[in-house]
C-alpha cells in the first residue's frame, strides 16, 4: 500500500495527532497521504463509506462509542493519549456556580449551552441526566473550532456560561476555566484516545507499522504542547509534530 486517507476532527489536538501518526506513515515510506476532515456528519459518512483509511482519533469507551459501534469495517488500535470531559464556568464567575445540579435553580446562568460536535452526543447523555431541559437550558451544536472560539470569548468576557470542554486543552486552566461537580459521575472516566484503522488494509500494511501505529504513545501534555505551538506560536501542525519528535516542544507537567 503507497496511499492512505487519514481523517481527524477539524481543531489543532486533532490535526497535531494526526500530523505525528503521519510521520509514523513516513518513516515506513508511505508518503502519498490525503488528509481529509470537515464537520462531524460528513467525516461520519465518509467512515461508513470507507473513504477514510485512518482516522486520528476517537475517544472510547464512553465519548464516541456510537462511532465505533457503527463502524464494523473499522479496527480499533493504540492509545495516543487519555482524555477526559469535564464541564466548567470561566473562572471570574465561579462564585455563581460550583456544581452541575446546582443548574437547575441556578437564575444568573445563561441558558444556552455551546457544545463542540465532536463531542456533542456524550455531553447530551450528561444533560439529559441532570434534567437540564426541564430547567430551560439547551444544547447549541457548533464545529469544534467554533466551539472553542466561543469559549474563549467568555472567558474574556467574564460570561456566566456552561463550557463542556475536554483535557488535554489549553483553555483548561485555573486562571480561565473552574470545574463544575459532577455529584452524578455521568462524566464517567479518563477515556483513550484510539486509532480507527480500516480492517482490510490492515493486511496490505507493514506489520511493523501496525505495531509502532499500536504502541505509539503521545501523551496529555505532549498534545496540550502542540496545541499551544499551533495556537500562539505560528506553528502548523506538521512543524508542531517535528517539534515534538525532535524533544524541541516544552512540556508542562
Amino acid at each position: 500500500m503507497t496511499s492512505v486517507n487519514l481523517g481527524f476532527f477539524d481543531t489543532p489536538i486533532h490535526e497535531a495527532t494526526a500530523a505525528a501518526i503521519i510521520r509514523v506513515f513516513e518513516a515506513h515510506g508511505i508518503n502519498n497521504i490525503e488528509l481529509i476532515t470537515g464537520d462531524y456528519a460528513d467525516l461520519f459518512s465518509a467512515l461508513k463509506q470507507g473513504e477514510i483509511d485512518v482516522f486520528a482519533s476517537v475517544w472510547l469507551p464512553d465519548v464516541h462509542t456510537t462511532w465505533s459501534s457503527a463502524l464494523s469495517a473499522m479496527k480499533l488500535i493504540g492509545n495516543l493519549y487519555q482524555p477526559s470531559l469535564f464541564w466548567s464556568v470561566p473562572t471570574a464567575v465561579a462564585n455563581q456556580i460550583q456544581s452541575i445540579d446546582e443548574l437547575a435553580n441556578n437564575t444568573t446562568i445563561e441558558r444556552q449551552i455551546i457544545v463542540a460536535e465532536s463531542i456533542f452526543d456524550f455531553t447530551k447523555e450528561v444533560f439529559d441526566g441532570y434534567d437540564l431541559n426541564r430547567a430551560g437550558y439547551h444544547l447549541h451544536g457548533a464545529e469544534d473550532e467554533e466551539a472553542i472560539q466561543s469559549y474563549q470569548k467568555a472567558i474574556d468576557q467574564e460570561k456566566p456560561v456552561i463550557i463542556p470542554l475536554f483535557q488535554p486543552s489549553i483553555l483548561d486552566t485555573k486562571e480561565k476555566l473552574c470545574h463544575l461537580q459532577d455529584p452524578k459521575k455521568l462524566l464517567k472516566s479518563t477515556q483513550n484516545a484510539c486509532i480507527l484503522i480500516r480492517s482490510e488494509i490492515t493486511h496490505t500494511l507493514d506489520s511493523d507499522l501496525i505495531d509502532e501505529l499500536e504502541a505509539m504513545s503521545l501523551g496529555n501534555q505532549v498534545v496540550q504542547a502542540m496545541e499551544e505551538a499551533m495556537r500562539t506560536k505560528d506553528m502548523d501542525a506538521h512543524e508542531a509534530a517535528e517539534a515534538w519528535q525532535r524533544g524541541k516542544l516544552i512540556v508542562r507537567v
